[in-house]
């Protein structure tokens, strides 16, 4: 055999690809390899939307506070549902959450859920104050609401000082995802002198009753 021939049989060699058995092979592969992987990141990506927006509810907490004792005047964060996303502004008492502006209200990440349901101990993980548009006190409100006054105390009214507020001024508020039913995060006003903390689901409830703490 010529040279020439050699070298032409081997390039066809080279160059013929891979066969129908070998590319049914390397699919059936890749799809194993995407079914195991796909749910560990869907895992985590769900994991990092419910931990950014807790964390972006814990810190417009903090920013409400600071601005109050900037200003010497009351400040709050108001948290709503809006179709099925969930929104938080922050903005000064006096203006009630129907007229701020819309540019305002930042959206946290998709598919983030408040938490309203009572739990198996018959107690609600989001206790944070109830409110309407207009920022009035009520049990049929749509927003929650915390408040703080001028010395970055949480208030039940713009008016009360610190110590001398109702228990309903402080509160949890829980933010749960669909898909993760052990996920729960939870930012919690815990005392009267606004002390504010972050908290994650347990597997056993504390004292109050509570599986966000």
């Amino acid at each position: 055999m010529s040279i020439n021939k050699v070298v032409k049989s081997r390039a066809n060699k080279s160059t013929a690809g891979f066969t129908m058995a070998e590319l049914l092979a390397i699919v059936l592969a890749i799809g194993i390899v995407s079914a195991i992987s796909f749910p560990s990141w869907l895992m985590f990506i769900n994991n990092y939307r419910i931990k950014t927006s807790i964390d972006r509810v814990y810190w417009a907490t903090e920013i409400a506070q600071s601005n109050a004792k900037r200003d010497k005047v009351s400040w709050q964060v108001s948290i709503k549902t809006v179709g099925k996303t969930v929104q938080l502004a922050i903005h000064k008492s006096e203006i009630p959450p129907a007229q701020v502006p819309a540019g305002e209200w930042q959206s946290l990440e998709p598919d983030i859920e408040i938490n309203i349901a009572k739990n198996d101990k018959g107690k609600f993980e989001t206790t944070l104050l109830k409110v309407d548009e207009n920022n009035k006190p009520t049990d049929e409100g749509k927003i929650r609401r915390a408040m703080f006054n001028f010395q970055g105390c949480p208030v039940y009214s713009s008016n009360n000082e610190c110590g001398l507020t109702s228990l309903e001024a402080k509160g949890t508020f829980t933010l749960s995802h669909p898909n993760l039913p052990s996920g729960d995060r939870c930012v919690i006003i815990s005392t009267l002198l606004g002390h504010t903390r972050m908290g994650e689901k347990h597997n056993k409830a504390n004292d109050k009753g509570r599986y966000c703490y």
